[in-house]
């Protein structure tokens, strides 16, 4: 995002949130391009007096539904805040396709209003966890080339210190191997651009929908008209502007202490649920540790053994893991008088 949004934004809607009395959830509005865009955000009522918070970022096709993730951190005496970015989830509308962006950049107006809005809360520090599409769109607004004391002037309202970033699959690459990835990015880059109003229409439902979601199986059950198991039509023009942010957070390293989860292995192509299940059936593993490994110069990795593109929607052992490594993370990292190393990995418990 190169420059603040020049816009100020209005409060529209304040009312408990569809996942109960625990959660309140507020839309805000503000000029886009071509209409009036909408984004909410929620939070958890516990711990109204902590000044350390989580905001959490969902992915593509996605939006915030995961009580428990949200109660794990109110156990850990953290303030716990979730965005429904503009035109997913909550603030779907009907005047934009879902999911449609113009820019990966855009969405730094919605986290502006998080941050904003948090700070006028009480909360003075605050650590970003983003999922996929969500840890490429708060990378890119992490990168942006002008100070928070700049945001703040144009504003005029006050801004926490974001002094971590949690990143859970993050979609830092396109999903294919390295050394297919540098024969297919720039035939795929050449395309979208030049069918940027072009579509991908997914026939059937994919094995990671149906690996997940309780109405085929799976564990969880969350709306499937704001996370259809078909997924969304795929814009090329969005794909464009996800491959434009990727390269060019390659080229703007983050010293930003940064923790990166992500699955053992990747099982994009396999054929059954079950072997679906065994890791990310949505990226590809090595790519994204190649990619974050040239972006954040103070990273630290978590594999989780059997976790899903979502860690948090993985089966039980495997989440338990995840939320370790952030517990593990935090409490190392973010607790008074702590340094934290340039690069390292944390060991599951079988290896340690």
């Amino acid at each position: 995002m190169s420059t603040p949004i020049g816009q100020q934004w209005t409060l529209i809607n304040d009312h408990e949130d569809l996942l109960g009395a625990d959660f309140r959830a507020r839309t805000f509005t503000f000029p886009g391009p071509k209409s009036s865009v909408h984004t909410t955000l929620i939070n958890h009522l516990g711990n109204p007096n902590a000044e350390r918070a989580i905001l959490y970022i969902h992915g593509y096709t996605d939006y915030f539904f995961q009580t428990g993730l949200a109660n794990y951190f109110i156990d850990q005496n953290y303030r716990f805040y979730a965005m429904d970015l503009q035109g997913y989830g909550r603030s779907i509308r009907p005047t934009t396709p879902p999911n449609w962006c113009d820019s990966i950049e855009q969405y730094g107006q919605d986290l502006d209003i998080a941050l904003i809005t948090m700070k006028q809360e009480g909360v003075n520090e605050v650590i970003i966890l983003a999922h996929s599409t969500g840890g490429l769109i708060v990378s890119t607004y992490l990168a942006q080339p002008y100070a928070p004391k700049e945001r703040e002037s144009h504003y005029k309202k006050s801004f926490p210190d974001v002094i971590g970033l949690i990143l859970n699959s993050p979609f830092l690459a396109l999903p294919f191997p390295p050394e297919v990835l540098n024969k297919v990015s720039w035939p795929i880059r050449i395309l979208v651009s030049l069918l940027p109003f072009s579509y991908l229409r997914a026939k059937k439902i994919s094995l990671y929908a149906k690996s997940i979601h309780k109405k085929f199986g799976g564990q969880w059950d969350y709306r499937l008209d704001w996370k259809p198991a078909e997924g969304f039509p795929l814009a090329f023009k969005w794909l464009k502007e996800v491959i434009l942010a990727q390269r060019n957070l390659a080229k703007q390293p983050l010293s930003i202490p940064t923790l990166m989860c992500h699955a053992t292995k990747t099982t994009i192509g396999k054929l059954t649920i079950e072997e679906t299940q065994q890791g990310d059936g949505v990226l590809d593993v090595d790519s994204m540790l190649e990619a974050a490994q040239k972006t954040f110069s103070n990273l630290t990795t978590a594999a989780i053994d059997n976790g899903f593109h979502d860690l948090y929607l993985s089966k039980p052992e495997a989440q338990a893991y995840y939320l370790d490594s952030i517990h593990d993370w935090l409490t190392r990292f973010h607790a008074p008088d702590t340094t934290s190393p340039s690069s390292e990995k944390i060991t599951p418990p079988d290896e340690a």
